[in-house]
């Protein structure tokens, strides 16, 4: 099955700064939805505090409490978050893809996941950092932990060392890996079911937009759906540390030994095995939505660029746009 994402006249920095665009513009659009999925996700249900309940009463739970701007609390992290891992992704993708193509014999239905896995690997362990820090800031009230990213960072540092940074990242592997493999298999596939329907005339060339966005958005939910326990384990250890006590959320659970296997053991031991899907109904929405406006502007920015070349543009290795001479 040839790649719908590389099959393309952009290079693999090209590539990747689509993927960047598609990080930024994503995460604005998608900052409540997430604010609410991570307060739940991290309350203890053995807790007599339960503070959150629900995805309305979180809502206005956190805007009574908080204001509109509670709801993109830890929005400044995770913009960086979403364009570096948007880069880093793409990026990675596009020279697997390739290699996949040239030196590996591939099952080629199961090449996107296998490009997807190894993409999404990469991209979170580079990324990893501002993901922690967009958790921690995603569960602060009133009550600041942290008084700003420069702080937030200087404190980590300072009280947790290095490793703080890192908290977690083995359940973040753990959880990426099967998640953007299902995410681009999901979606490669579902593009190229698409492009049949378009060769039997049964979809227009101009609903090719409306395309991508409803094969963003199903890739998304069936992505999210497959690994949600993990994310709730990931979420669960990203803010352990000093501050626990000090966050919106005052019955998140301790887990003195931090390994996924254990804390999810505990987690199903303590609080059942629904705990492990605290947070899936906004989650979905969440991915829904997230799927569809990162890939739909990923397809958009990369049909600029591939016009703006055909134009007499080009992207230099440096990432310097220049003009073609005239």
């Amino acid at each position: 099955m040839p790649s719908h994402i590389t099959s393309c006249k952009l290079n693999a920095s090209e590539t990747a700064i689509c993927g960047g665009i598609a990080g930024i513009t994503t995460r604005f659009a998608i900052s409540p939805l997430d604010v609410i999925k991570i307060r739940l996700q991290v309350q203890s249900t053995r807790s007599q505090n339960i503070k959150y309940n629900g995805i309305s009463q979180t809502f206005k739970t956190i805007v009574q409490e908080e204001g509109i701007r509670g709801l993109f609390k830890g929005n400044v992290a995770a913009e960086y978050l979403y364009l570096t891992y948007g880069i880093s992704q793409f990026y990675a993708y596009y020279h697997v893809d390739q290699f996949i193509d040239k030196k590996m014999q591939v099952i080629p239905s199961l090449k996107p996941f296998v490009s997807g896995m190894i993409a999404g690997s990469f991209a979170t362990t580079v990324t990893y950092p501002f993901d922690l820090l967009r958790t921690r800031f995603a569960l602060q009230g009133t009550n600041k932990v942290y008084n700003s990213l420069s702080h937030a960072v200087l404190d980590i540092v300072e009280k947790e060392g290095i490793g703080g940074f890192y908290r977690g990242l083995g359940s973040s592997i753990t959880q990426i890996m099967p998640y953007m493999g299902l995410m681009f298999f999901s979606y490669e596939g579902l593009c190229s079911f698409a492009q049949r329907l378009k060769e039997k005339r049964m979809v227009s060339d101009k609903q090719s937009r409306i395309t991508d966005m409803i094969c963003g958005s199903l890739a998304g939910i069936i992505s999210k759906a497959g690994v949600f326990p993990l994310d709730v384990i990931r979420k669960r250890l990203q803010v352990q540390g000093p501050h626990i006590s000090e966050y919106a959320v005052s019955s998140i659970p301790t887990y003195y030994q931090g390994s996924v296997l254990k804390c999810l053991t505990r987690t199903v031991q303590t609080e059942g095995i629904c705990a492990l899907y605290k947070g899936l109904l906004p989650g979905l929405l969440k991915a829904g939505p997230s799927g569809a406006v990162y890939f739909l502007v990923f397809e958009f920015s990369k049909d600029c660029m591939t016009s703006m070349k055909e134009n007499g543009y080009r992207l230099l290795s440096n990432n310097t746009l220049l003009s073609a001479s005239t």
